[in-house]
Parts: C-alpha cells; structure tokens; sequence
C-alpha cells in the first residue's frame, strides 16, 4: 500500500516554490534519482502555474492549488487541482452566464500543458470551463 501525501497552497505565483520543494522531497522519498526529481519537479511547477493562470483567466483571485502525492511500488502519482471559494465560485458562475469564454482558457493554457508532460511518463489535464478550474495528474514510473 502506498503513502498519500496532500499539500494545499493559495493560488499564488510565490507559492510555486513551496510546491517544487515538496514535490523534490516527495520524489526522494519514493527513491527517484536526481534526473527524475528535476523532472518531476518541473512537471509540478508547470501544473501550478497553469492552475493559477486558469483561475486567473476566469476572473479569480482568490483560489487554492491542491496538490496530492501518490507513492506506490511502481513510482510517484502527482494530481494537481485549482479551486476557487464558495464566493469567488458563485461569482465565476455570474461571469460565465453573461459571457462564455472557456474555450480560450483551453486554448491559452493547451501548449503549456502539453509541455508539462514531457518531464513525467504520464500527464492528463482537464479545465472546468465553468469555475476556471484546472485539474492535472502527473505519473512518473521507476525505472526498474
């Protein structure tokens, strides 16, 4: 059975490196070598500045990045998930109804994301069009 480790930040820029930091710590834990830490710490910060610049594109400022560590025998899941309060959320819903605009959230943040998923050996996202939330899972494998 695996370790979950769970670290909430607020949606700032200058918390990136608290989840860089955490993410090189956790990755050594699960016995990566230092290649794979880099890498997946790369990966971590590429997934929480997107989040941020989703929330931010939807109009929110005051949101959450919630980052979730998964270890098992076979490597390191990361899920990354932006979030936004029950205020800053009803307040996105306001937006949205008068003006839809999810499509360029995709848009702006699809290259990024893309990239991001070069550091891991597994990555999928997704973005809540309607809150301007951005859900990502990153998976890097040991090498055996």
């Amino acid at each position: 059975m695996g370790t979950v480790s769970e670290l909430r930040l607020p949606a700032d820029r200058e918390h990136i490196l608290v989840a860089k930091r955490a993410a090189a710590a956790i990755g050594t834990l699960a016995g990566f070598d230092m290649d794979a830490i880099d890498d997946l710490t790369i990966a971590v910060a590429q997934a929480c500045e997107n989040a941020i610049r989703c929330l931010e594109n939807s109009g929110t400022l005051t949101g959450q990045v919630r980052i979730v560590f998964k270890q098992s025998d076979l490597g390191l899941q990361v899920n990354v998930r932006s979030t936004v309060n029950r205020d800053a959320e009803l307040r996105a819903r306001a937006e949205h109804a008068e003006m839809h605009h999810g499509g360029e959230l995709v848009a702006a943040s699809d290259l990024a994301l893309r990239l991001m998923g070069l550091f891991v050996d597994n990555s999928t996202y997704r973005v809540d069009e309607r809150t301007g939330g951005l859900r990502v899972r990153l998976t890097k494998y040991r090498a055996s």
